[in-house]
């Protein structure tokens, strides 16, 4: 395999609740741009919060007790 794998993030799962109609629309707007629903909904968010000029929380590392620095 060619390229280098990514690191893995760890992810939250989230339930969320929607009308049939937003789900159909987020899925065509995931679908348009081949993306997953995921990440199609991880776009969104940022876009929004990128126009509403909210900072992007900074990403915490967690180190177990047993890793050196």
């Amino acid at each position: 395999m060619s390229g280098m794998a990514r690191p893995k993030r760890k992810t939250e799962a989230t339930t969320l609740k929607m009308t049939p109609e937003v789900r159909d629309l987020w899925e065509r707007c995931a679908a348009q741009e081949n993306r997953s629903l995921t990440n199609m909904f991880e776009v969104m968010v940022r876009e929004h919060a990128r126009k509403l000029k909210l900072e992007q929380p900074r990403k915490s590392v967690a180190t177990s007790p047993t890793e050196d620095s």
